[in-house]
């Protein structure tokens, strides 16, 4: 649990709708990989615990700890910013083929 943050789930969704087709199954593998790796150099991490502090799928007394600290630390908007930083990542990589 606390696994892969959606917001870099979804990023790689929108890699495969952008990328993929029978012809670049490579090139999706290696979009995802660059995105992945930019997305835990921007973001501190990939994991959604890792991220937020506590794993919100296992929400007991020992995580009330970390819930306070992620609340303490902006709540939901580190949430917002991590979505934000992703669709920032997808739209950079986007520029760079429509420029071309």
């Amino acid at each position: 649990m606390g696994e892969v943050c959606g917001a870099a789930s979804g990023g790689v969704l929108a890699i495969g709708l952008l990328y993929g087709d029978d012809q670049s199954d490579g090139m999706v593998v290696e979009k995802t990989k660059e995105y992945m790796h930019r997305f835990a150099e921007v973001n501190g991490a990939v994991r959604c615990v890792d991220i937020i502090g506590f794993d919100v799928n296992n929400v007991d007394a020992g995580s009330i700890v970390g819930i306070f600290k992620f609340l303490g630390r902006g709540g939901t908007k580190i949430c917002k910013g991590v979505v934000s930083n992703s669709v920032q990542l997808l739209m950079e990589d986007w520029s760079r083929i429509d420029s071309k």
